[in-house]
């Protein structure tokens, strides 16, 4: 990991665990943002020096109020700063003159509405980094951490009454509101909070430091988050890196997916919002859990508190109808569980003790003789925990007013499995929100919405995978030519932004990678192209060759089969004259010759870089594939192994390269290795905005791949 990254993650310290706290704009009117904390701190059990600092008063809440931060006659780790934006900047100079080292702004009025505010922003950033100082903020709503009761906030203010899993979850929020609802809806779960934090306008501190910092504290099991934006793409991926490092699932609420959403998350926090296919493609990278809904949050935050993660996505349904099973099994292929066969003892077993109309197949139906057949839920529960193709069981019953015979059983069968057991209960709201709630009090997941419930165990299951597979794929890199970056230096470098590099440089850059291209050579007359072309040998392509025309074909610049040295001869002018005829003042740098391959499947592997990640790879199926359904995957660089691997998985057209209709499987590991080399062409030239190979033809089983055209633009 960067380890400017670590140093800035120690640098937190002080905000996360100050020994001394300084308001500066502090009330004892706790309605007010300034005097929330001010009271939370002192009534909660902070156990640090509180300062409040305020030259309207001489006490506040029995503790001494000084006119201003010099004044104050201790050190002071964190400053809270809650006075109006045009006293901020004053403030933190004084903040500064004091040797604070962490600083929270409450105040607004800055990048969130307009081009001053956002100057008075880059001011308060300025400040700060001269004095080394960490600021969360400005137009936040504070930080809370659970085990030094720290208040620094104004959203949270009282320790919550019941925790049924201490030191679970730490939260960071891009909407102090929001994020607020959100904390109050899962304290009420008993899920306890490590840290809760509002962003801000992230002056300074940013999602991702956040994300590091939980990513390394001890008393953190679980990161959320809701996710506007990210500003800078690297610290994310090293963020994520250390997550992932650590095993804590990241699950996040990632809003802006569609162009209007897009709009009003830049204009709420001021935070870049990349390509929505970069973030989707970066979160499968990282394994970061993607959450569209808080129902869907809250089933997987109760999954993990259980204990019990899926193991794999094997499921199987008990229900006590059969309709409801044929619906959750439904709702099981949809979201990508496997309903699974379960074995012939599992059945036996069952049937041994369900009634004839009963059916012991997955879904297994149970039918309602659980109202007549006492612990027969239980029995059944246990008998199909136990089969060795199950990883995940769903059960789903009726609650019954006064009847707590099926939460007993559930509660006895959750505490003594060793896999997932979701428990979907269902009857009249007010009943069915009882008996989930005396579930969940015993740490045992219970839900009454199966599409929620089902979505969250899957994303649970394929998290568990990511982190088990992405372990097993082998690391190796393909080797890279020593003089590799040299050759491409010579022809990219020393150009101006936005420069087009024919298809010849730009396969000389890949040949320099060790990507195969075709054979070819450029003629700059008649002669030389009857040359290069019985040297390849008949039948041959011919192409125009200019920086600017890249579409060659449009331009009538593409000639294949040509079989003759006549032929060649009276393509050449043809090609040259309709280069002319399309843009008369294009660079005509001659005409490629080039060798006629074997039909094979066409790819695409190119890059483009993302104003927020920067150089991301992407590879796809060419033809209708990307024209019309634009199958394509993506992931940032650099790419491993398994992350090539999963992007040829997840394409909607991958089974054409396994082979179709009687065709040979394509050599796919010719086309992962080409994934890997430009991966590493896109580390080592960052100036690359876009890079086509296509097409790619891959060729049967060992047969290898041809780069048959390609395109570099710098930016």
């Amino acid at each position: 990991m960067n380890k400017s990254l670590e140093q800035e993650i120690s640098s937190m310290l002080p905000l996360f665990q100050p020994e001394s706290i300084a308001i500066i704009g502090a009330s004892s009117n706790p309605a007010k943002p300034s005097g929330q904390p001010l009271v939370a701190l002192t009534s909660c059990g902070f156990k640090g020096q509180v300062y409040p600092v305020n030259p309207k008063y001489k006490t506040l809440l029995d503790l001494p109020c000084y006119p201003s931060l010099r004044d104050v006659p201790g050190k002071v780790d964190l400053a809270i700063i809650a006075v109006p934006a045009k006293l901020t900047l004053p403030a933190l100079h004084d903040c500064a003159t004091k040797g604070v080292k962490s600083v929270i702004i409450f105040t607004s009025g800055f990048a969130e509405v307009g081009p001053e505010g956002a100057r008075l922003q880059q001011e308060i950033a300025f400040a700060a980094k001269e004095a080394g100082m960490r600021i969360c903020g400005p137009n936040c709503m504070g930080i809370f951490s659970a085990r030094n009761a720290l208040m620094a906030n104004f959203a949270i203010t009282e320790l919550p009454e019941r925790v049924l899993v201490p030191d679970f979850l730490g939260f960071i929020s891009q909407s102090g509101g929001f994020g607020a609802a959100i904390y109050e809806m899962i304290k009420d779960r008993g899920f306890g909070f490590s840290h809760f934090v509002s962003t801000g306008n992230e002056a300074d501190l940013e999602f991702s430091h956040y994300l590091g910092y939980m990513a390394l504290d001890p008393h953190t099991k679980v990161i959320g988050g809701y996710l506007e934006g990210v500003k800078d793409g690297q610290k994310f991926l090293q963020a994520a890196d250390l997550a992932l490092q650590h095993k804590k699932p990241v699950l996040l609420l990632k809003a802006g997916r569609y162009p209007v959403a897009a709009r009003a998350a830049a204009s709420h926090t001021g935070a870049m919002v990349g390509s929505e296919k970069v973030y989707n493609a970066v979160f499968k990278q990282k394994g970061i859990i993607r959450v569209e809904s808080l129902e869907e949050f809250q089933v997987m935050l109760a999954v993990l508190a259980g204990g019990n993660l899926p193991r794999s996505n094997r499921t199987a349904i008990l229900a006590t109808s059969g309709g409801s099973g044929v619906m959750l099994a439904d709702k099981c292929a949809h979201y990508g569980l496997e309903v699974v066969h379960l074995q012939e003892q599992t059945r036996a077993q069952l049937d041994d003790i369900l009634p004839e109309f009963a059916s012991s197949a997955n879904p297994v139906d149970i039918t309602s003789a659980i109202m007549t057949q006492p612990g027969l839920l239980e029995q059944c529960a246990e008998i199909v925990i136990n089969d060795p193709n199950v990883d995940i069981l769903i059960t789903a019953f009726w609650a019954v007013h006064g009847d707590r015979s099926n939460l007993e059983q559930m509660i006895r069968v959750g505490k003594r499995a060793q896999k997932t057991v979701l428990n979907l209960v269902w009857g009249p709201e007010q009943v069915s929100r009882e008996v989930i709630n005396l579930l969940n009090e015993h740490l045992i997941p219970a839900a009454r919405e199966a599409d929620f419930s089902i979505k969250a165990l899957s994303a649970l299951a394929k998290y568990r995978q990511f982190t088990e597979t992405r372990q097993q794929v082998p690391t190796g890199l393909p080797a890279i030519p020593p003089d590799a970056k040299q050759r491409a230096s010579s022809i990219l470098l020393g150009k101006p932004p936005g420069t087009s590099f024919s298809e010849y440089s730009a396969k000389q850059v890949l040949r320099a990678y060790g990507i195969p291209t075709t054979r070819e050579s450029l003629a700059s007359s008649p002669d030389e192209a009857v040359q290069a072309a019985e040297a390849i040998g008949y039948p041959v392509a011919m192409k125009i060759m200019s920086p600017d025309i890249l579409h060659k074909t449009e331009a009538g610049g593409v000639i294949l089969n040509v079989t003759s040295a006549g032929e060649v001869r009276e393509c050449f002018d043809r090609i040259m004259a309709n280069a002319r005829a399309y843009k008369q003042d294009a660079r005509l740098e001659g005409v490629l010759v080039q060798e006629m391959l074997p039909a094979g499947t066409e790819v695409i592997v190119g890059i483009n870089r993302d104003p927020v990640f920067g150089s991301t790879v992407v590879a796809g199926l060419g033809g209708i594939f990307v024209e019309v359904l634009q199958d394509v995957a993506l992931r940032v660089v650099p790419v491993s192994p398994a992350d090539a691997a999963a992007m040829l998985e997840e394409l909607r057209g991958a089974k054409v390269l396994k082979g179709l209709r009687g065709q040979p499987p394509a050599d796919t590991k010719a086309v992962l290795d080409i994934i890997l080399r430009v991966s590493r062409l896109a580390q080592d030239f960052p100036q690359i905005a876009e890079l086509d190979i296509n097409p790619l033809l891959v060729f049967p089983e060992g047969g290898g791949a041809c780069a048959a055209d390609a395109l570099i633009i710098t930016g």
